[in-house]
């Protein structure tokens, strides 16, 4: 098992059950509107115990995920063990594009696969190789949502998404440069598996207050990483997810529902 990416999976939280829900009902009551979640789970393309403790743990709780899919690592053989689990044609995943190869081009600063180190051309090629590559493997199932390595692209990227006709761009709270008006954003606003703090009472303090302010602004993404997850992060997961689940007063939804939602209100508001 690969090691956690957080503190916060070191030690037991003997009460974290009943923490989790008291801020989910707090972020509730804040909250404009009935608040909508949606969980991203990113690197998605390689088999693995880890990938199918990730399925099986939302698949009991019948909640949807959203995959993130890194195309150069997604096979054939590899898809039909994934589909194993999942199944195929089901609604309840989103299939969408992380990257193409995950990997690093900036010689200095922070890391990114679409940064400002590649040309336009380099960018536009990547994403369309990658959307290939997912659509044929992938077919209906896939969703042209793009979620970018490490949460961060250029204003290039950005552009070549929309000429390229993705629906979508999924980044981080506060990411910059802003998208352009025809590409809309859901961004991950709650990080669960790769937190930084070196306290572990400390790590669950920042999640809990992350998650209750992402509830009362009415759209909750939490940011998974199947890979950094030992027992006792599974069974935070498992037990947030029950918590999710048993809440009347959200909306668990993926990036297809959000695109739809956008376009019934598009839609309506045309009539109008």
């Amino acid at each position: 098992m690969t090691k956690p990416g957080s503190s916060l999976y070191l030690i037991n939280h003997g009460d974290i059950g009943a923490r989790l829900g008291s801020h989910l009902d707090r972020g509730c009551r804040r909250a404009a509107q009935r608040p909508l979640v949606f969980f991203r789970a990113d690197d998605i393309g390689v088999p693995s115990r880890s990938f199918a403790q990730l399925i099986t743990c939302f698949q009991k709780h019948r909640l949807p995920l959203c995959l993130a899919t890194v195309p150069a690592w997604l096979t054939a053989a590899r898809l039909q063990e994934l589909r194993r689990l999942t199944g195929t044609g089901s609604a309840q995943w989103c299939w969408h594009q992380h990257g193409w190869v995950h990997r690093n081009f900036e010689t200095s600063g922070k890391k990114q696969e679409f940064g400002p180190a590649r040309t336009k051309s380099a960018l536009s090629a990547s994403l369309r190789q990658g959307k290939e590559r997912l659509t044929k493997l992938l077919d209906t199932d896939f969703h042209p949502v793009f979620t970018p390595p490490w949460n961060r692209c250029g204003s290039d990227t950005l552009q070549a998404l929309v000429d390229l006709h993705f629906t979508a761009v999924s980044r981080s709270k506060g990411a910059r440069p802003e998208t352009l008006a025809a590409l809309p954003e859901y961004q991950v606003n709650v990080d669960l598996h790769t937190r930084k703090e070196s306290i572990p009472e400390l790590a669950l303090e920042n999640l809990l207050r992350e998650l209750e302010q992402a509830i009362a602004s009415g759209l909750c993404g939490i940011m998974l990483h199947h890979q950094r997850m030992n027992r006792a992060a599974l069974l935070v997961l498992d037990i947030l997810l029950g918590l999710i689940a048993g809440n009347k007063k959200l909306l668990p939804v993926h990036f297809g529902d959000l695109a739809a939602g956008r376009q019934a209100q598009s839609n309506k508001s045309a009539i109008a």
